[in-house]
This record gives structure tokens, C-alpha cells and sequence, in this order.
């Protein structure tokens, strides 16, 4: 009977289990993203047919290595569409001790201030861990009404940052979040 109620287990863990695939990208990192969610990278733009069509400015940022970006399909509407999208930074550090969390903290919602034109509402502000990477992680209002944004900068070894930035319905936070956090711990750099 035991054996019975534990492959019933396993068979519904794996059904409700997302299937990921492993994805490069041009910024010196392996990711794992669910089925549900469409990577443009660099390398799947140059080789996969269903980005005939993209628009041709972000083809050509994408193409240019300059941002990455990967869209959910599941949440996604079209209203709105939840994306990550991935961009290189240059050299910086994770602050770390709550002091200097905290001066990040603050600094990064006046610069949300004045890149949105009014106050943005910062929900978390705090130092994280994602494996053995340092990461400072900000989650606010989104630019656009009803919509969240998380960040997540992660420290790179050769001493640049990493920019995971995710922007989503409010509606469908509950759903995004747990895809988001995924392909951020799956981070494995080269």
C-alpha cells in the first residue's frame, strides 16, 4: 500500500512540476527557464524561427548583446505581457551589512523617483543569497499602473553585475513570482 501512495506521489509531483530547459546566455551564464516561457537570447534569436516576426528594435538589442529578455507565456495577456529581461552592468559590488543595505535601499527609490517622474512604492528592499552569489534584490510599483517590478543585481565573478529585472501584472504576481525566483537560482555562471 505504501508503494502504491508513493508512485501516486511522485507521479502528481511531476505532473505538477514545471519541465525547464537549460538555455545560454550571451552574458557568460547558463538559466533554466519552464516550458511556458519564450527566451530571446543571442542564441536562440539566431536559430529559432519564431522570432521572424519580433520586433525588429528589440531583435536588434538582443542581437547586439546589449539585453536579453524572456517572455511567460502562461501569465501573459494581451494587455500586458510579463517579461524578464537580463542587461550587463559594470563593475559594482552587493552592499553588504545593513548599513549599507540600507543607504542602497534608499538611494535606489529616490533614483525610481526620478526615472518614473513621481514616488514609486518599494515593497522589499534587502541583501539575498541565490546559491553561493551575493544579490541585492528591490521589488516596487511597477511604471505602469497595476504592475510590479522585482530586480534582482547579482554579483558576476568578474566583478560586474548582473541586472535580472522582472516586470508583471499585479493579478498574476501569485503564479510569476515562483517561475522568476526559479530561473534566478538556476544561475550558474561559465
Amino acid at each position: 500500500m505504501r508503494r502504491i501512495v508513493l508512485a501516486v506521489l511522485v507521479l502528481v509531483g511531476s505532473a505538477l512540476a514545471a519541465p525547464a530547459k537549460e538555455y545560454q546566455s550571451s552574458f557568460g551564464f547558463t538559466f533554466d527557464a519552464p516550458d511556458a516561457w519564450l527566451v530571446m537570447t543571442k542564441q536562440e534569436l539566431a536559430t529559432n524561427p519564431v522570432f521572424a516576426s519580433a520586433d525588429p528594435g528589440l531583435k536588434a538589442k538582443v542581437d547586439g548583446g546589449s539585453v536579453e529578455i524572456f517572455y511567460n507565456r502562461a501569465t501573459s495577456d494581451a494587455t500586458f505581457t510579463d517579461i524578464i529581461d537580463v542587461k550587463r552592468g559594470g563593475q559594482g559590488t552587493i552592499p553588504s551589512g545593513p548599513e549599507a543595505v540600507k543607504a542602497q535601499c534608499e538611494a535606489y527609490a529616490k533614483a525610481l523617483a526620478k526615472a518614473a517622474g513621481r514616488p514609486l512604492a518599494v515593497a522589499m528592499c534587502e541583501d539575498r543569497s541565490v546559491g553561493a552569489l551575493k544579490a541585492f534584490y528591490v521589488e516596487y510599483e511597477g511604471r505602469v499602473a497595476g504592475a510590479v517590478t522585482m530586480q534582482y543585481q547579482l554579483a558576476r565573478p568578474d566583478g560586474k553585475l548582473l541586472f535580472v529585472t522582472a516586470t508583471c501584472k499585479q493579478a498574476s504576481l501569485d503564479k510569476f513570482r515562483p517561475d522568476f525566483e526559479a530561473i534566478v537560482k538556476s544561475i550558474k555562471f561559465n
